[in-house]
């Protein structure tokens, strides 16, 4: 009750942003209501209250409260405490926003008195304070004039110009009031130099006054402008070379909607003040020296006082908060802390929405709507003059000069030139009044916690953004990924007035959602689909972080199964594609989960160590943090590529001489893959649930979102038996799981640190690494499932990496120098179609893949310079040993596109599967044209490289399918073969010959010696072959010529 009344006596304060909309509250019985249903003086710890503000409590008080009681449910004062007793107010200070420097000379002593009685400033090396000044406009009904006899009552003489210079003194009785043409004042000035008023404006009773914002366009100019610090004094050309000089930093902050009006913020003040600060100085300052300037400038806010009025900072602002959209989204949360502030934010909301408590407190006729000026100096106190470091002095010498400065008519008369008036009633309807039919519509479902669409969420924290731009003109509160795809970014900021993208549909029918788009239409990110999200900010500081992530793994889970990437899990059935993409989407967060907790541990030992006294504990928390740096930066950081596995051990193993033992486990144990899925789904089960444990993180939001990906999962699972859903979403996680390369998981034990499934405990006691390299190859040369490179490795060890689950590095669509420009769109296809059905366990998918990592060892040697002329009768058999006797030799024209190692390896294995394959496109073209042929572009593009018919006749490959699973059947014999198996490969691909040659010159395998001495007899046996063909006949010397020509090729 107490409360209440205060919130309403405070309320009557115009000047306070309080408010109250039920002064009783919401029902008789107290129990029933909050007071913040009712009022919003507990938005904020404190209030702060100046002097005056007190006086204004005190007289409401006085005056109200007796009203105030007995207007007061009966309920209230059944007990007669409210009746009996009455409230004391103690002022123990005023805060800022306190009137100084009155014209009143009376009220200046006190204050004077007043800043002599604060402090003892002697004692203080220096003061930073900011000093405002307010400029109010309102509409005037008609113009009086000032008698002539008060003006020259309250100052000896009148001049008609400020300039000391130039002026003149005037008689006023000589100069009429207003110019009889214009109708303009004629201006007079004191003394000083200041305009002395001749005319006083008459408002209408209850006019309200204007809203004044800068032009944003002008105002810098003001900043850049160089103003000498002595009238009496020349500018010097020289002082723009002085390097004290600040270059002024003029931030806009446009309102309203108005690109080019709005607030500014300067780092500096204006140099139009420049002359009175030195004048200040000059005044009180020692002349010692070595002293520097004792009143230093700052920075400079010309902004509407109403803003400071409604919100004591920009992250208080009613419309900043994000209020409706914190409301619409609680219902995910499962917390208790969304249990608890989920209802209370819709209470508040069904009170009035965000926009509409804004509109509450400047609706009084007495708020201010001044453009406040506001400078910020800093006094060097103990460069003051002797005896003038007291408050009087102060106050009298500086305080006063500098709140008086802006109505001099050399600030002022420049200024006003960029200010630009409104009337009261603009506002932005449009995003108001959407968000309105939002909230109405929304709201019946709120009221039973169902969740709401997350694209109406974020539709409505887009118009809530947009709004506060409007009020706060802050860029910041723009969210560019979900905003720049829907034309906000633009539109707002070279425009000014919001417009929205077509893809986004507004209904007018109140029985349908007020805005919507497509999922389709939704902007993501990357290839997975992740949906670009602008409600991060708000749900995090209501709900927290877990809360927050769980939102975007179901939205994201959402946006997933809608609409698959097109080359995501391509060769699973439609239900574990899908299911696939869910447990995508919970590993994901998972990964980011681990990447918290070791950079949280990293971090903080490092911290430690740096504070240990030493410099090498320095040096080595730098390294470490280097190496932290990296591992976060690393697409895959729980793999073995881009070196993450080796920057993983150099920022958290303790000791260098420990990292060519790698990770050891603190268990002692190793999961498989399928291992590890089935700790995640015994975990996220309804019933009966298996405790959080390693390597899962109890308190991480991936645990949440692990659960939410079980409840969809289970919706594409076999409904048979469990065990069969069980298996099913297994091979989900670990199809998932292969995708993100997850070769090793950490985890935190109690009283330990960080351990984990090939990781080191983290009592991280930092120190030099150098063998983190040896250790991560090591590792990766052990793990089944380790991603591994075709160019890092010899064609001897192929078979022990040509079994892995996963595919060579060098096997990406990335290596292929594909445009999406083409001119035939249907090579991309081919490519893309290629990639995204490959399954290595598939036999022409295997050999394809062998042939193109074998070519690539043999390059550029893939053309041949040989010739061959079939002689009449001979058939399929004899041309193809013929065309496979050809030797391999480089282009004879040119050797360009022939060494590219990467290119081959993906090129060769998707021209093969492309032609083999029935369903490809590249075969669908051939049979739409009737046979005649494959696409001219591709033909070119593969026989530019020696890629074609002729290379898949001498590989062996230009065969039936019942030959090629005879050949797939031969060629895994070879890879069981370890010794010999690699150099029988490429006898397979190229033939005794260039087999023998590629083992001898690079050492790639074992070639075996039986063959090459089988080959050494065959040598033998041509060159005795070739002697006695040169002792024949003529008709023979035309063929030695033909033999000739070839061995010299």
């Amino acid at each position: 009750m107490a409360v209440m009344f205060l919130a309403y006596a405070l309320s009557m304060n115009p000047d306070l942003g309080i408010h109250v909309t039920h002064p009783y509250g919401m029902e008789d019985d107290i129990d029933g209501w909050r007071v913040t249903d009712a009022t919003n003086v507990y938005s904020q710890c404190t209030w702060q209250l100046r002097l005056e503000d007190v006086e204004k409590l005190s007289d409401c008080i006085i005056e109200s409260w007796d009203d105030w009681v007995e207007g007061s449910p009966a309920l209230w004062k059944e007990d007669g405490w409210l009746v009996e007793h009455q409230p004391v107010s103690v002022c123990c200070r005023f805060g800022q926003n306190q009137a100084i420097a009155s014209s009143n000379s009376q009220t200046r002593c006190v204050e004077g008195a007043n800043w002599q009685a604060q402090r003892l400033y002697a004692q203080i090396h220096y003061m930073s304070l900011a000093i405002a000044t307010d400029i109010i406009a309102t509409k005037v009904n008609r113009w009086e004039d000032i008698a002539n006899e008060q003006i020259l009552l309250n100052h000896k003489a009148v001049y008609d110009s400020p300039d000391p210079l130039v002026r003149q003194e005037v008689d006023l009785e000589e100069l009429p009031h207003q110019d009889p043409e214009t109708e303009d004042e004629n201006k007079v000035y004191d003394k000083g130099g200041r305009r002395i008023p001749r005319c006083m404006g008459m408002v209408a009773p209850g006019m309200k006054s204007c809203g004044i914002l800068v032009n944003l366009e002008t105002v810098p100019e003001l900043f850049s402008s160089f103003i000498t610090d002595d009238e009496d004094m020349d500018m010097d050309l020289d002082v723009y070379e002085d390097q004290d000089i600040r270059t002024p930093l003029v931030n806009v902050y446009p309102q309203a909607f108005l690109r080019k009006t709005g607030h500014i913020q300067c780092n500096t003040v204006l140099p139009q003040f420049s002359p009175f600060l030195t004048k200040i100085h000059k005044s009180v300052t020692r002349p010692l020296r070595g002293i520097d300037d004792n009143l230093d400038e700052e920075d400079e806010e010309l902004f509407n006082h109403d803003d400071g009025v409604t919100h004591p900072s920009a992250a208080l602002h009613e419309v900043q908060e994000g209020r409706i959209t914190s409301a619409l989204s609680g219902a995910y949360g499962t917390g208790r802390r969304a249990a608890l502030n989920h209802p209370n934010i819709i209470r508040e909301c069904e009170a009035s929405l965000p926009h509409q408590r804004f509109d509450n407190k400047i609706k009084h006729d007495d708020v201010p709507h001044a453009l406040r000026l506001e400078n910020v100096y800093i006094i060097q106190l103990d460069s003051l003059l002797p005896g003038h470091c007291t408050g009087k002095h102060i106050y009298r010498d500086i305080i006063i000069p500098l709140a008086r400065a802006w109505s001099h008519p050399d600030i002022f008369d420049v200024l006003r030139l960029h200010l630009v008036i409104f009337t009261p009633e603009w506002t932005p309807f449009g995003i108001t009044s959407l968000l309105e039919r939002i909230w109405k519509h929304q709201h019946p479902w709120l009221k039973h916690n169902l969740k709401q669409m997350p694209e109406i969420i974020e539709l409505c924290s887009v118009l809530e953004r947009t709004l506060a731009y409007a009020h706060m003109g802050n860029a910041k509160v723009i969210a560019t990924s979900l905003m720049r795809p829907f034309w906000l970014v633009q539109s707002l900021l070279q425009q000014g007035l919001p417009t929205l993208s077509t893809k986004i549909q507004i209904s007018s029918s109140s029985l349908t959602t007020p805005i919507t788009v497509s999922p389709a239409d939704w902007p993501t990110l990357g290839d997975t689909r992740v949906p670009a999200i602008s409600s991060k900010r708000s749900q995090i500081l209501t709900y927290g972080q877990n809360h927050f992530e769980a939102y975007k793994a179901e939205f994201h889970i959402m946006l997933s199964i809608n609409q698959l990437a097109p080359q995501l899990f391509q060769p699973y059935t439609s239900e574990l594609r899908h299911a696939s993409a869910i447990a995508l989407v919970a590993l994901q967060a998972y990964v980011a989960d681990v990447k918290g907790l070791v950079a949280a541990a990293v971090n903080k030992e490092c911290a430690n160590e740096e504070g240990d006294i030493g410099v090498g504990n320095v040096s080595n928390s730098k390294t470490h943090l280097t190496s932290l740096h990296k591992w976060l930066s690393c697409s895959y950081p729980l793999s073995y590529q881009d070196r993450a596995f080796e920057h993983l051990l150099r920022c958290i193993i303790p000791n260098h001489e420990d990292h060519s033992d790698g990770l050891p486990n603190q268990s002692e144990q190793q999961l498989t893959i399928r291992d590890f899925s089935l700790r995640i789904i015994s975990m996220m089960r309804a019933d009966n649930p298996s405790v959080v444990g390693a390597p899962l993180i109890y308190s991480a939001p991936s645990t949440t979102v692990f659960c939410i990906a079980g409840i969809y999962m289970l919706k594409y699972a076999p409904q048979h038996s469990p065990q069969a859903a069980d298996s099913f979403m297994q091979d989900a996680f670990c199809g998932a799981a292969n995708h993100l390369h997850i070769n090793h998981v950490p985890w935190h034990v109690a009283n330990v640190g960080l351990v984990g499934i090939t990781l080191v405990s983290l009592c991280i006691r930092l120190g030099p690494t150098n063998s983190a390299a040896e250790a991560s190859n090591k590792a990766q040369a052990t793990d089944a499932r380790a991603a591994w490179a075709v160019n890092s490795i010899t064609l001897r060890s192929l078979p022990q990496f040509i079994s892995r689950d996963s595919l060579p590095e060098e096997f990406s669509l990335d290596n292929i120098d594909v445009e999406r420009g083409e001119t035939e769109p249907l090579i991309c296809q081919i490519y893309e179609w290629v990639f995204a059905i490959f399954n290595p366990w598939k036999p022409i998918h295997k050999i394809a893949l062998l042939a193109g990592i074998y070519i690539s060892r043999i390059l550029p040697d893939i053309f041949t310079n040989g010739e061959y002329s079939p002689a009449v009768g001979d058939g399929g058999r004899a041309i193809t040993q013929a065309l496979r006797a050809l030797p391999w030799n480089p282009n004879r024209s040119t050797r360009r596109g022939s060494r590219s190692t990467n290119q081959f390896i993906v090129m060769v294995p998707a021209y093969i599967i492309a032609v083999y394959e029935a369903d490809s496109p590249l075969q669908k073209y051939f049979a739409d044209h009737q046979g005649k042929g494959f696409p001219l572009r591709w033909n070119s593009k593969n026989s530019n490289k020696g890629i074609g018919s002729l290379l898949m006749i001498r590989l062996g490959l230009a065969n039936a399918q019942k030959k090629l699973n005879a050949k797939y059947h031969e060629i895994n014999m070879h890879l069981s073969d370890l010794q010999y198996g690699p150099f029988k490969i490429a006898v397979t691909f190229f033939g005794l010959n260039k087999a023998i040659e590629l083992g001898r010159t690079s050492q790639m395998y074992t070639i075996k010696p039986a063959m090459q001495s089988i080959a050494t007899h065959k040598h033998l046996k041509e060159a005795a072959k070739e002697k006695e063909d040169e002792e024949d006949d003529d008709e023979i010397e035309i063929i030695e010529h033909v033999k000739g020509k070839r061995a010299r090729l």
